[in-house]
C-alpha cells in the first residue's frame, strides 16, 4: 500500500538546485552580498500510519494557519500555501539569507480505504497535523487463537 507517489523528476530538481546552490557556495565567493532567491520550496513531512489513520506532520514555521492550504481529491492530498519575505528589514542590510521564501506544492496519493470526508488538520507551534481516518473495514481486526 503506497503512501507517497514517486515522482522521479521531483528528486532530480531537487538534486540540481542542492548542486547549484553548493557551487554557488564554494565557488561564488567573491565578495559579493548573497542575493535573495524567492521560489518554490518544499516544507519536510513526517507520515505515518496507526490503526485508526493515516498522519501527515508538516513543519511550516513562520506560517499561519491561513498561509495553508490541504485539499483532498481522488485519494491525493495537496498540501499548499506561502511563506512571504518579511521586509521588516532592507533586502541591503541582510548579511545571508537562508531560509527559504515563496509558495510550496505537496502532494501525496494516499490509498483509498481512507474516508476523505472525515479530515481533520491542526496547526500548532508550526507543525501542521493532517489526521486522515480508515474506513470501519480497512481497520485491522484482531482474532483471538486458541491453542490447544
Amino acid at each position: 500500500m503506497p503512501i507517497v507517489k514517486w515522482e522521479p523528476f521531483r528528486d532530480l530538481l531537487s538534486l540540481q538546485e542542492r548542486m547549484n546552490r553548493l557551487f554557488e557556495e564554494s565557488l561564488g565567493r567573491t565578495g559579493k552580498r548573497e542575493e535573495l532567491i524567492q521560489g518554490s520550496w518544499a516544507p519536510p513531512v513526517d507520515i505515518y500510519e496507526t490503526a485508526e489513520a493515516i498522519v501527515i506532520q508538516a513543519e511550516l514555521p513562520g506560517l499561519t494557519h491561513e498561509d495553508i492550504r490541504v485539499e483532498m481529491k481522488d485519494n491525493t492530498l495537496a498540501l499548499s500555501g506561502e511563506r512571504k519575505f518579511q521586509k521588516d528589514v532592507k533586502q541591503e542590510n541582510y548579511h545571508r539569507i537562508e531560509r527559504s521564501y515563496g509558495v510550496f506544492n505537496r502532494s501525496f496519493a494516499l490509498p483509498a480505504s481512507l474516508e476523505a470526508d472525515k479530515i481533520k488538520a491542526k496547526f500548532s507551534n508550526g507543525v501542521l497535523e493532517i489526521i486522515v481516518p480508515k474506513q470501519e473495514e480497512a481497520k485491522p481486526k484482531q482474532i483471538k487463537v486458541d491453542i490447544e
